[in-house]
């Protein structure tokens, strides 16, 4: 499995965990909803910075998206 991936896998269960949608979880990471799309099928490689942003709208610490690599 490819990093993103892997990232990816990781937003979606951390996003099914608080079952909110993609849509509520891009607008409390302030990403539009395509582009938080992407990133859970893999599609998109990610920037720290939008790892971070993610990963504060989900309420864990960044390293939990990274877990596995």
């Amino acid at each position: 499995m490819e990093p993103k991936e892997l990232v990816g896998k990781n937003i979606r269960a951390n996003r099914k965990r608080l079952d909110i949608t993609q849509e509520a979880l891009a607008e409390r990471c302030g990403l539009h909803p395509v582009e938080l799309g992407r990133a859970e099928r893999g599609k998109r490689d990610l920037r720290v910075s939008t790892v971070v942003k993610i990963a504060k709208g989900l309420e864990v610490p960044a390293c939990e998206l990274l877990r596995g690599l």
